[in-house]
């Protein structure tokens, strides 16, 4: 038999512990056929084979994303990306020729300013997007997403005025002197604005998504957990796997007020995969909404707030389990996850139970973890950002904040942990996420080695949803999602791991040059 395909003269990191490295893979139809030597390849090789030299650059399996939102973020591709400002000026310069662009009163929407990079150090107000952009309602949020400056026509078409009331979480900047509003909104608040925005229409929301998933796969991604917001995002999966615009593996999981859509729908195609059902246990850390076992330090009378009961869990439990599919249950606070522990040890079931986010912990926790066999699902650019950004040492205290994602702690004690990005909140790319567990700043014991972070992506992602047997790992008999890179993430500095190129992606079998 000869190959289809086969890849030569490679950096083969397969992670695979019976044959953690090769020289070659040979590839027929979707799957892997055989790994190994140039040599051993080489007698599959046939006048009808592909034969592609890699020169020694590196092919890792295919890396799996755990937790995405692709239509939000496609949504935010059709944003301003405003990441290259670097003054008020720059900053008008960029709102002003868009506004030329766009018709009277639609809104403009961009993302990416940091009043740390503009040469004036300080946020852009009401009168600064006026005079850039008065006919068009403009919101624009800051890079870390918590915070987002408004002009005075969004204001008013979201009804915000100095008697406005200010949610749970959130602030309000306002003038000292007027009380009238600055156009700066934080945290929680910033929902008021949002709430005004249009939805884009259905055409223009699948052609983001499409270009979302072209984004994704140039990240290096085959695989991605789709985690589905909206109804109207079902039919756009859909039509965009009916026209081979779907160029990766999806597991979709849904919230459980839309488990009866998906009666309707059609997983019969490879690609496709009903992945699972999401139960929130409790809210944010960044709302201080997250349900903890004591007060935030800096809030003593705030303990946070548990969305359901025990009762109301394990009856969540009971309907997805007896659905046939996977719970993914959102628990960020230590007693969400005690009480979501609670209920798990209580449900008997051969199902394997994963938990997002998984934040605040504790020694006890983490052995409960274990011993009921329980996946960690986590963002690594969201660790760094509830240090730098939401200040969990000053809200968490240091002690509790030194269990706040113990990443190496999890894995030394055996629990299985999983690598997404939650983009477009955080940024997309998993070799800046792998990056990011390597180079931890805070609390650096918890750092994890470069061969520890590409398990996350690849097959510990894997065994998250239950597909490690067929995907994560470059084996004989596993499915042909591969990808290759320019460098090796071992063999680079590891300030220089999110730098490193996709080169090819392959999946299913199918070949992707970039």
């Amino acid at each position: 038999m000869s190959a289809d395909l086969a890849l030569v003269n490679a950096n083969v990191h397969t992670m695979n512990p019976d044959q953690p490295t090769a020289q070659a893979v040979a590839i027929t139809k979707n799957k892997i056929v055989k790994v190994g030597t140039n040599k051993q390849i080489k007698q599959l090789i046939s006048k009808n084979t592909k034969v592609i030299s890699l020169d020694g650059k590196t092919v890792l399996p295919g890396l799996i994303d755990t937790h995405i939102h692709v239509a939000d973020f496609g949504r935010c591709l059709l944003w301003l990306d405003l990441t290259t400002a670097e003054s008020m000026s720059d900053l008008q310069s960029i709102l002003k020729e868009k506004a030329r662009q766009t018709p009277i009163d639609k809104w403009i929407i961009g993302r990416g300013w940091n009043q740390n990079r503009f040469k004036e150090n300080r946020m852009p107000t009401t009168s600064d997007l006026d005079s850039a952009a008065k006919d068009n309602p403009v919101i624009i949020y800051h890079e870390s997403a918590m915070i987002c400056s408004v002009n005075t026509k969004a204001l008013q078409l979201a009804g915000v005025t100095k008697q406005t009331s200010v949610p749970k979480g959130g602030s309000i900047d306002k003038n000292p002197k007027t009380g009238e509003p600055t156009g700066i909104l934080r945290d929680s608040a910033t929902n008021i604005i949002w709430q005004a925005v249009p939805e884009p229409t259905i055409n223009e929301l699948f052609e983001a998504t499409s270009l979302a998933c072209k984004k994704i796969t140039e990240a290096g991604l085959t695989s991605v957990h789709w985690l589905v917001l909206s109804e109207i995002e079902l039919p756009i999966i859909q039509k965009l796997n009916a026209q081979k615009r779907l160029p990766f593996r999806v597991n979709v999981v849904v919230p459980q007020k839309l488990m009866g859509k998906m009666a309707n729908f059609d997983t019969s195609d490879a690609l496709l995969r009903f992945g699972g059902v999401a139960i929130n246990v409790d809210g944010y850390l960044d709302s201080k909404e997250a349900a903890l076992l004591e007060p935030y330090s800096d809030e003593p009378n705030n303990s946070g707030k548990l969305l359901c009961t025990e009762e109301g869990l394990a009856a969540s439990f009971k309907q997805v389990l007896a659905a046939g599919v996977q719970p993914i249950i959102l628990a960020m606070g230590d007693k969400a996850i005690d009480t979501t522990l609670n209920v798990i040890e209580q449900t008997p079931s051969q199902a394997r139970f994963r938990i997002e986010q998984a934040a605040v912990l504790n020694k006890n926790l983490v052995k409960r973890l274990k011993k009921q066999n329980v996946v960690v699902s986590v963002q690594p650019k969201v660790i760094s950002t509830e240090f730098t950004v939401w200040s969990a040492i000053k809200r968490l205290g240091k002690e509790r904040a030194r269990w706040l994602h113990p990443l190496k702690t999890l894995i030394d004690e055996g629990v299985k942990v999983a690598g997404g990005s939650d983009c477009p909140m955080e940024p997309l790319s998993p070799l800046l996420g792998m990056q990011e567990v390597v180079l931890r700043a805070e609390f650096p014991e918890q750092r994890l080695s470069v061969e520890e972070a590409l398990h996350l992506y690849t097959l510990d992602a894997a065994y998250a949803s239950g597909e490690e047997n067929v995907k994560g790992s470059i084996e004989e008999g596993k499915l042909a999602d591969l990808i290759i890179l320019s460098s090796d993430p071992n063999a680079v500095v590891p300030e220089k791991i999110k730098n490193i190129s996709v080169e090819m992606v392959l999946v299913n079998g199918r070949l992707i040059i970039f």
